[in-house]
């Protein structure tokens, strides 16, 4: 996460191209808001989860134990299922401190689940077809820049709630297709070897588990 950071911040704050188009977001990207379920739709076992802003860790990242299982209505719709590495926003939070609201994060496994649908807490980011770069868009939104843009969209009291216009109003740098495209390469090998990690994260903490008890 430090290096695509680091990668960020070297290619768009310290030497970006004074000739790349700053357009808004909703020019390069669709948004989708998540599903409205019901208490009653969530169990204690199920192949399919749903992420939360429980998903989002406060101090950064995309935390397994945020899924819940879920057995959803037929209210559910295809846009409303999530794919790896798709891009989540938080669009509410439940602390004053606002640590999550405005944080993007990529769905960087399933967990034990074999589907993933996203609550309507959270809103999907998809590149849309004149911009196919789903890595470099994720490094577009993971920054601090953003994080204050979201800020100043942030309504509520007891519950924060982002405004639906902060996505579609954020303007971005629009780098060529060719440097797009090599730029969206390195954050794809930098998140996939994140995705990797977690996954060896999550086979040792089985092994753990199973193994503990029969050696206690």
């Amino acid at each position: 996460e430090q290096q695509a950071q680091a990668l960020f911040k070297s290619w768009f704050v310290d030497n970006i191209n004074p000739n790349w188009e700053e357009t808004p977001l909703s020019e390069v990207a669709n948004f989708y808001g998540g599903y409205s379920y019901k208490g009653d739709e969530l169990v204690d076992n199920s192949d399919v989860a749903m992420a939360t802003i429980k998903n989002f860790d406060r101090a950064g990242g995309f935390k397994l134990d945020g899924y819940k299982p879920i057995i959803p209505s037929s209210k559910l719709k295809e846009e409303h299922k999530a794919n790896l590495f798709d891009i989540l926003v938080a669009h509410t939070d439940l602390t004053q401190n606002a640590e999550v609201i405005g944080n993007a994060e990529p769905i960087l496994s399933f967990g034990s689940f074999t589907e993933i649908i996203y609550s309507m807490d959270l809103v999907k980011v998809v590149p849309k077809e004149n911009f196919p770069y789903k890595f470099l868009l994720l490094a577009l939104l993971k920054n601090r820049f953003f994080k204050a843009h979201s800020l100043g969209y942030v309504n509520g009291t007891t519950v924060l709630h982002l405004s639906k216009k902060a996505l579609p109003d954020y303007n971005v740098y629009k780098p060529t297709n060719e440097e797009a495209d090599k730029m969206n390469s390195i954050f794809e090998g930098i998140y996939t070897k994140m995705a990797r990690h977690l996954g060896e994260i999550e086979k040792l903490s089985q092994l753990r588990d199973t193994l503990l008890p029969r050696l206690m």
